[in-house]
């Protein structure tokens, strides 16, 4: 695949042959308080005359920049959250890892990063990464290493340009360990997570950045948060519509006059909310059942539902709690898969969410087809393949080009 400039020239595409790869030293020792991250890193630079420049995987490190980097003066980074699972035989998984590049494709065109590239050649990339760190990666339910790829500016930035693509760039991927099921747990009988109702600050608007993954949009998402709460859930509109909770998808379950269970959650169309993996497979399970297409991959999941799209409010929240339709709330993403929502603090009051035991239905469903002992039937779950690159890992420092 390669990318082609408006002058005729073509951009040097990601090429995973061309991977330069550097083993741990034997000395190599963790840095201390560095013991849950990976041993590992992969980086490619890229350069607007040239393109891609040449994939390298070796250790980590700490990366250097210009003080004037685009990185540094205008957050021009944007970033995907993934995780690597391992099965009960010891394979590892990836869930719809590309999905995530599309994403990230689409992320960094708002930007005005690079945005092209194969996604079957970074994914070969991803899995010798992954290869290498199989044995940090976690066996237990709820664990997994987390893998973070980063797209983001080096070139000088400041000042204004005469447009607003990068000169040049580095993609870069890390990973640390997630132990997602501690934090946020959906087991029988939890009361969920606590959520405030955050009116102070305002994630996100029609036309501004929230349906894409960029660095500058998290950052408030910790200063907002209030002490005793899991995450801020966001609010906009004099409506008080619900867009995101801290950094996940929302859906609520109500049931609807006509004796059905809706799946209620945000629409995309209005460009406030990430397009999220985790919802849009759920949706997909979710109409799959209700259309007769596939049952659902476990039992507990009732025919009578339909996934519906559409702006909510805290009021409507607080309507049905009155009136007894709402069922039940849950947030999803790839930190927390899914989690119940007990309690939400909204204009001083404290509101109590109804728990539904589908949503734990949900949550088990997810981590299965994740972890490889569910076959959803859409190949959603990606087998990483061994790699041992010439059995040079561990030996005395060099070079090596791995095939």
């Amino acid at each position: 695949m390669t990318a082609t400039k408006t002058n005729g020239h073509t951009l040097a595409p990601i090429q995973a042959s061309s991977l330069y790869f550097t083993p741990l030293p034997p000395t190599h020792v963790v840095p201390p308080g560095k013991e849950s991250h990976g041993r590992y890193m992969l980086t490619i630079p890229w350069n607007r005359v040239s393109g891609w420049g040449q994939p390298k995987i070796g250790p980590r490190q700490d990366l250097t920049f210009d003080p004037l980097a685009g990185v540094l003066q205008y957050a021009v980074t944007c970033f995907e959250g993934m995780k690597c699972y391992k099965t009960d035989k010891g394979d590892l998984r990836l869930f719809r890892p590309k999905k995530n590049f599309d994403r990230l494709k689409r992320s960094a065109g708002r930007l005005g990063l690079p945005c092209e590239w194969d996604n079957d050649e970074l994914l070969e990339l991803f899995a010798k990464l992954m290869a290498l760190e199989q044995p940090l990666v976690p066996s237990t339910d709820g664990s997994n290493l987390y893998i973070r790829p980063t797209l983001l500016e080096t070139s000088e930035g400041f000042g204004i340009k005469e447009d607003a693509f990068a000169a040049e760039a580095l993609l870069y991927v890390v990973t640390t360990l997630n132990l997602g099921l501690g934090l946020y747990p959906s087991s029988e009988g939890d009361k969920g997570i606590k959520l405030d109702a955050c009116n102070e600050y305002i994630r996100a608007w029609p036309g501004g950045t929230g349906s894409y993954k960029l660095g500058a949009n998290y950052g408030t998402v910790n200063i907002s948060k209030k002490p005793g709460y899991a995450m801020s859930l966001w609010l906009h509109g004099k409506e008080d519509f619900i867009s995101e909770a801290g950094a996940m998808n929302v859906f609520i379950i109500k049931e609807a006059p006509d004796g059905y269970l809706e799946f209620i959650t945000m629409p995309l169309s209005n460009g406030i909310v990430l397009p999220g993996i985790t919802r849009e497979s759920i949706i997909e399970l979710l109409q799959d059942h209700a259309s007769d297409k596939r049952d659902f991959p476990l039992e507990g999941v009732p025919k009578k539902i339909r996934v519906v799209e559409r702006d909510f409010s805290m009021p409507e929240i607080i309507k049905g709690l009155e009136d007894g339709t709402l069922k039940g709330m849950f947030g999803c993403g790839t930190g927390v898969v899914v989690v119940t929502v007990g309690e939400i603090q909204y204009q001083s009051q404290t509101y109590k969410i109804p728990s539904n035991p589908i949503i734990k239905v949900l949550r088990d469903t997810m981590t299965g087809i994740q972890r490889g002992k569910i076959d959803e039937g859409r190949s959603w779950s990606f087998q990483v393949p061994e790699w041992n690159p010439q059995g040079k890992e561990g030996e005395q420092e060099e070079h090596v080009t791995a095939a």
